[in-house]
């Protein structure tokens, strides 16, 4: 279990039990803190009491789009460094070099195809948390509070890094 990951907690959204469970012990096993939920609602209400630092949302629950979850945290201070990996069946058929995103009020997010590959999964999440800490940072220095946490390289060092070539696609909504 990896020490530096152990206190960022993960909030898994998906409907299918036996992948929410498979994805929980992916994400544990790799030091995160997972939360899960069935639902989109339990995933709002969570995440509106403990913000977590990333998601994993299937984009089609039962009760709502998981683009709706996004759209329901933007207004949500306590969320604002929180960020978003997608999951959809919708691409399990297209050709997995690509690297896919929805785009939502002008921002765009990474949209994994299922079944997920363990080591894209992993790949992202550790990009998403590393860029939701930088922010937090940022937001640090920016105010003048001192920082506890520990220094990072930046995001595009750390993209620069694990880049792989992969054509970018976006997906509607």
């Amino acid at each position: 279990m990896s020490s530096s990951r152990s206190k960022h907690r993960i909030l898994v959204v998906e409907d299918d039990r036996t992948s929410r469970k498979l994805l929980s012990r992916i994400l544990e096993q790799d030091g995160y803190d997972v939360i899960e939920c069935e639902e989109g609602r339990d995933a709002l209400h969570f995440a509106e009491m403990n913000a977590p630092r990333a998601m994993v949302i299937d984009i089609m629950l039962p009760d709502m789009k998981g683009h709706k979850i996004l759209e329901e945290l933007e207004s949500n201070k306590d969320c604002r460094f929180t960020k978003y990996i997608f999951l959809t069946g919708i691409l399990s058929k297209k050709d997995r070099s690509k690297k896919y995103f929805f785009q939502l009020n002008g921002k765009r997010y990474r949209a994994l195809p299922k079944p997920v590959s363990k080591s894209k999964l992993l790949k992202q999440l550790a990009n998403c948390v590393n860029a939701s800490i930088e922010e937090e940072h940022a937001e640090r220095r920016a105010n003048s509070e001192r920082s506890s946490l520990p220094p990072l390289k930046s995001l595009r060092e750390q993209i620069e890094e694990t880049s792989e070539e992969e054509e970018e696609v976006v997906l509607a909504l």
